[in-house]
């Protein structure tokens, strides 16, 4: 007769096991109790305009014990013994959870600003298993997902492996001229590798089966003589890139593709802005340039005008080179903080993080040097190579060490050109043409919701002038201009400059975390208000010219208040 010892014991054992595994988890979300806030917070600072509002964009609840059951099953964990929150970026929040047995996962939880439900996360898994398993490029393997928020967890959620090595921020100001090309080199290595996956469509990338039945396509990759060849595990469907739904435009409803043909792509981007700047009940403030009288004030008027003019003209302008205007995947974020090298060797990257939003969009509008070698200074151009100021000699011993920097700078900038131009002709030329007038009208359309509409019809005129020129297709121009509407334009954007420098002036006063994106530390928040409440004063003082504009400017002033100014 068989013993049941063996098998009482063994259930035993897994009754032990799951007590402590439960005994374990509610050790852990004990202990987390009280700052398990911080876990669905932004907590890295606050915003200087509408904090509470953009506090909220940023805020993720989920289930904490769910989470870590399934991120412990996802790696054969009996239980998750540790959650460490990390430092909050603009659109998600990252966890690191560390397992029984030391394992170690990164999860990823979309805040309700990162874009559209379901299809953000479902684009971004897809995007990351594409890169890593077709085109080899080091991506986290992804180990368990959700796209929608009806799971235990009760949130979207990705959890991939825990990228190897170190973040390249922390090591690149240690790095000799030599080892940052060695870095930038891999870099344009993988870029030259995107290029080459040419796409015969517009949009995101998904899983088969995963876009919206009534906005899908297939994913079709064409080969060097022009054949297509269609990819059966992928689809094209909506876009997710930020700027589709950044600003409140995720409010309205437009086209958001897939799109077949390049001049369909350039016509959405038109309809998107002009469907926002009618539908909108209100225009999102400028970043960049400060609205109230005696400055510029924008309005629906003077945007509508902008883009009826890109309307009107994008399609006589459109390039005919297929080598830059396919569909192109590419990594939109190349900055040091998403690049992960070697512990020991940091020439050698080991991953690179963040695919959230990644479009397949022509390869002129994509195609750049990696942000992790921008610079503030004077550009070079084309292959060539920079030089040293002839009176360096003549400088004091700060301003050699200042100009030495700027051309190591500039160098390593001119290198990246001239390697690309040598392996990968196209992103060159798509460089190239990122300078001509063409794409600059293409370009500055993008955001007129936002702002640039003084500038962009300014260039308009520009463009009507020298037509010929510019038009690709021989066409006449469909743009005119009478003597009073180029006078109207042009002081529009004397006003439009100034209303930028002076905004330029108040951001100087702030002590932001990110540039541009109004976040100061809890520590300066207070501060930073305190000397936006005396700019206020002198910028009223300055540009109100009755007490109807004074209170205009209180009403259109952009950041937040202390509880002891509010009321003007």
């Amino acid at each position: 007769m068989c013993s049941l010892r063996p098998f009482l014991w063994t259930n035993r054992l897994l009754s032990v096991r799951r007590l402590e595994h439960f005994m374990t988890q509610r050790r852990l979300m004990a202990s987390q109790a009280e700052n398990r806030e911080e876990l669905f917070e932004f907590t890295r600072g606050r915003f200087i305009s509408n904090d509470t509002l953009e506090s909220s964009k940023r805020s993720a609840r989920f289930d904490v014990g769910a989470l870590c059951e399934i991120a412990a099953r996802a790696v054969g964990s009996e239980s998750c013994s540790e959650i460490k929150k990390l430092p909050d970026g603009m659109y998600n929040r990252a966890l690191l959870l560390t397992m029984n047995d030391a394992k170690q996962v990164i999860v990823k939880i979309p805040n309700p600003n990162a874009g559209p439900p379901q299809l953000t996360t479902a684009s971004e898994v897809a995007t990351m298993q594409f890169m890593r398993t077709k085109l080899k490029t080091p991506v986290p393997r992804v180990l368990s997902w959700s796209a929608k928020k009806t799971n235990p967890v009760g949130a979207e959620y990705i959890i991939m492996e825990n990228a190897k090595g170190t973040e390249l921020e922390f090591v690149w100001h240690t790095l000799n001229i030599k080892q940052r090309l060695a870095v930038v080199k891999q870099l344009a290595s993988y870029q030259s590798v995107w290029a080459s996956v040419r796409v015969s469509g517009y949009g995101s990338l998904y899983f088969r089966g995963a876009a919206p039945d009534h906005a899908k396509a297939p994913f079709r990759l064409l080969d060097k003589t022009g054949v297509e060849q269609c990819d059966e595990d992928y689809e094209l469907g909506p876009i997710v890139g930020r700027e589709w739904y950044d600003d409140r435009r995720n409010e309205v409803s437009f086209d958001r593709g897939p799109w077949l043909s390049l001049e369909d792509y350039h016509r959405a981007v038109g309809t998107r802005e002009r469907s926002c700047v009618e539908s909108l009940d209100s225009l999102p403030p400028s970043p960049i340039a400060l609205r109230g009288p005696g400055l510029y004030m924008s309005g629906r008027e003077h945007k509508l005008r902008a883009i009826d003019v890109y309307m009107k003209t994008f399609k006589h302008i459109l390039t005919s080179e297929d080598s830059i205007t396919h569909g192109s995947i590419w990594h939109g974020d190349l900055h040091a903080g998403n690049i992960f090298v070697d512990s020991a060797d940091p020439t050698k990257i080991t991953s690179l993080i963040d695919w959230q939003g990644t479009e397949i969009v022509p390869l002129y509008i994509h195609a750049r040097q990696p942000y992790l070698i921008d610079y503030e200074g004077p550009e070079t151009k084309g292959l060539e190579r920079p030089v040293l100021p002839p009176d360096l000699s003549d400088m004091t011993p700060d301003e050699q060490y200042a100009a030495r920097q700027l051309h190591l700078k500039q160098t390593l900038c001119a290198l990246y050109r001239t390697l690309v131009h040598q392996i990968c002709p196209p992103i060159y030329r798509s460089m190239e043409y990122q300078d001509s007038e063409q794409f600059s009208v293409l370009l500055l359309a993008r955001n007129l919701l936002v702002d640039g509409e003084a500038a962009y019809l300014a260039q308009a005129i520009e463009l009507n002038d020298n037509w010929d020129k510019i038009a690709t297709d021989n066409s006449p121009s469909p743009l005119s201009f009478t003597k009073e509407e180029i006078d109207a334009i042009m002081k529009d954007l004397k006003a439009w400059k100034r209303a930028c420098q002076v905004m330029s002036d108040v951001r100087a006063v702030i002590p932001e975390l990110y540039p541009g994106k109004g976040i100061v530390r809890h520590e300066d928040y207070e501060a930073s208000l305190e000397a936006l409440e005396d700019l206020k004063g002198q910028i009223i003082n300055d540009f109100a010219a009755s007490e109807e504009e004074r209170q205009m400017w209180i009403s259109l002033w952009p950041f937040e208040q202390l509880p002891r100014h509010r009321g003007g």
